[in-house]
């Protein structure tokens, strides 16, 4: 999906829909040496990250939700996610699989993030959910 077709749908959802909330897996820190070698990776197999401009931070996911319509918009990386989790659960999933290369994840971790909007709702408590 190129960059405008993407903004066409967010604005489409954020036009359409009174109460909405969107949430979306994306790539993020594209520009610095890891993301660089990710993009090489994807296109020495042909294929290219259509988009990848978008996914330059976290700042700019969330100005894209903004600025196609939505009310209010967060962004948080992986990793930041997994720090939430409870540690005896973490404890708990890392016991069942060994993990040498932890250093690896965590750099992988912080490329994705996890971004999410809402338009009205607030007799459902939707802005309370983004931080």
């Amino acid at each position: 999906m190129t960059p405008e077709q993407s903004a066409n749908l967010l604005k489409w959802a954020a036009n359409n829909f009174e109460t909405a909330m969107f949430i979306n897996y994306e790539q993020v820190n594209m520009d610095d040496r890891f993301g660089q070698i990710m993009i090489e990776n994807l296109r020495r197999r042909q294929c290219d990250l259509a988009g990848v401009e978008t996914c330059k931070s976290l700042e700019s996911q969330k100005e894209r939700l903004l600025s196609n319509g939505w009310e209010t918009a967060s962004a948080v990386n992986m990793m930041e996610l997994y720090s939430r989790l409870p540690r005896a659960e973490v404890s708990r999933i890392e016991s069942l699989e060994f993990l040498d290369e932890m250093e690896l994840l965590e750099q992988l971790m912080q490329h994705y993030c996890l971004c999410w909007a809402t338009r009205g709702g607030s007799e459902l408590g939707l802005k309370e959910i983004t931080c």
